[in-house]
């Protein structure tokens, strides 16, 4: 069953609860209030015909009692009372009586001999009619006579069933009214639920960019807003899965085709010369290839260490670094070659891990220096800002076509493969560099044009005073 059917029946339930109880109390109420009245009338018409019968006893003492007795009772009648009146001597014999035949006389002489206080109470006559009765002793000058009066209760009894047909004929209808307002009422109100339900099949299905957004500032649009921030972190974790495994498979393709080529070419050279006597210069051009080979790929497995040890290995700390000390270590690194690197004059402090900022400058320096003509120029820039400090690589080479620039630093991935291959090249020091960066908290940011050159900034935190004094 759906929740707003539930929700319908329960409201439905409550109501009918609530009206069958208010129903009832005010059905017994207005019968008690009518009970009492008739009790009243009842009870004033005893002591008026009790009174009346006493006297009319005592005017005539030589009759016998049951004629006298039968002689009021016929003159009421007469004159046309009908009021239901029996009399009973001191031993339970009626004296006069004018009750109905379908009230037992059992019930009519309970009472006798009465007590001195006035008794009453309901009984019920054989065709189920009721009768409120009361009964009391009046005295004769031979004897304490109980005086017994009747009154009909049958439509009062009839008009509470009645009233109670009316009442339950009415609760019905308003019952089958609020059942389709609250039908309805439910299903406006549990269409937001339902939105909830669909959006999250929807995810489930792979639609991760599904959202509710449902308007509002009661609780199920808290809900909503909350299933939306968890869709999109789910998105967010999906698309970084995804990346994450575009990226792994990427790496192994690559990985798998640096590896296949130079050993298919270093097994046939091998094979080449197990095979057969070959002439010097054939065995000197397959020895070199092989050692040439053989150490680019002996590289290729330190950077591939080098990487694996940043990514897995714990955060360095950092240190306040003097940019001069730094820019001397990394002079004196770098290889005698053309063009020279131009290193500006500066006295500033960053926060860094010296070794690895080093070696990521070298990265950028040797990449640039093989896209440089010997003719050109390789320049370091730093730029001061109020908490950082820029450093950038700037070099007049050949540039970086633009649809390459998104990739440069993924493993393996290179701009010219034959030409970085023949200086020895693995497409992995952009990766390093990168992830030397992320470790500072910071990347590389590239701005290249084709033919006229490239530059690399890194923006590292400028250290604070205090820290300069132990630097």
């Amino acid at each position: 069953m759906k929740f707003g059917h539930k929700l319908t029946l329960a409201l439905l339930g409550v109501l009918a609860l609530v009206l069958s109880l208010s129903t009832v109390w005010t059905q017994e109420h207005q019968f008690d209030r009518a009970l009492e009245d008739i009790r009243q009338t009842a009870q004033e018409e005893w002591q008026r015909e009790s009174f009346a019968f006493q006297t009319g006893l005592r005017t005539d003492t030589e009759t016998p009692l049951n004629v006298r007795a039968w002689s009021y009772l016929g003159g009421l009648a007469r004159q046309g009372n009908n009021s239901l009146l029996a009399v009973y001597d001191e031993n339970g014999k009626s004296l006069a009586s004018t009750m109905p035949t379908t009230l037992a006389q059992s019930e009519l002489t309970r009472d006798v001999p009465g007590s001195e206080a006035l008794q009453s109470r309901i009984v019920t006559g054989t065709d189920g009619t009721r009768y409120l009765l009361y009964s009391g002793l009046v005295v004769c000058p031979e004897q304490f006579l109980t005086f017994v009066s009747a009154q009909n209760l049958g439509s009062l009894f009839a008009d509470r069933a009645l009233r109670l047909r009316d009442a339950v004929l009415g609760q019905t209808l308003a019952l089958a009214v609020a059942a389709v307002l609250a039908l309805l009422l439910c299903r406006r109100m549990v269409h937001p639920l339902e939105q909830l339900d669909k959006a999250s099949r929807e995810i489930a299905a792979g639609a991760y960019g599904q959202r509710t957004a449902l308007p509002g500032s009661d609780e199920i649009a808290g809900l909503s807003r909350s299933f939306d921030e968890m869709a999109a972190a789910v998105e967010d974790k999906v698309n970084a899965l995804q990346n994450h495994l575009q990226e792994r498979e990427d790496f192994i393709a690559a990985f798998t085709h640096e590896l296949k080529t130079p050993m298919t070419s270093m097994l046939g050279y091998a094979d080449l010369l197990r095979g057969a006597e070959v002439p010097p210069a054939t065995r000197q051009k397959a020895a070199d290839f092989i050692y040439h080979e053989s150490k680019r790929l002996e590289a290729l497995s330190g950077r591939l260490m080098e990487l694996m040890r940043l990514h897995d290995g714990e955060p360095p700390a950092l240190e306040p670094v003097r940019l001069t000390s730094l820019f001397r270590q990394l002079t004196r690194a770098l290889p005698a070659g053309e063009p020279p690197l131009t290193v500006p004059e500066v006295s500033l402090t960053v926060l860094a891990q010296p070794e690895l900022l080093c070696d990521l400058l070298y990265n950028l320096v040797q990449n640039a220096r093989h896209a440089t003509p010997p003719e050109g120029s390789i320049t370091l820039e730093v730029s001061e800002q109020e908490e950082t400090v820029a450093l950038t690589v700037r070099d007049t080479g050949c540039g970086i076509p633009a649809g390459d620039l998104p990739r440069i630093t993924e493993p393996f991935y290179m701009v010219d493969k034959s030409r970085a291959r023949q200086r020895g090249g693995s497409g992995m020091g952009l990766a390093l560099c990168e992830r030397i960066a992320v470790l500072h908290g910071t990347h590389l940011i590239f701005e290249s044009t084709p033919g006229a050159g490239t530059a690399v900034t890194l923006t590292l935190t400028k250290a604070k005073e205090d820290d300069h004094e132990t630097a």
